[in-house]
């Protein structure tokens, strides 16, 4: 009767890994109602809005680096000192 040949160490872990890998991307998979994808959804990933949050934010620092406060209300000063 002969035994069967040894795995490797190196091939142990490498199956290891393989099955870890494996099992971690299987628990992500879920089926997701239409009803429950509006409580999923994150507000950053609508375009508009997106968008909407970036110009307001560039508005602020142009304001705030150059002083040019035409018709805003924010203070500040050339030296982004508010």
């Amino acid at each position: 009767m002969t035994e069967p040949p040894a795995v490797a160490p190196m091939n142990r872990r490498f199956l290891f890994a393989l099955a870890a890998l494996a099992a971690s991307v299987l628990a992500g998979c879920h089926h997701v109602a239409p009803y429950e994808r509006e409580q999923l959804a994150k507000p950053g990933m609508d375009t508009q809005q997106r968008e909407a949050l970036r110009a307001q934010f560039y508005a602020h620092v142009y304001e705030a680096r150059e002083a040019a406060m035409s018709t805003s209300e924010h203070a500040g000063g050339g030296c982004g000192c508010n």
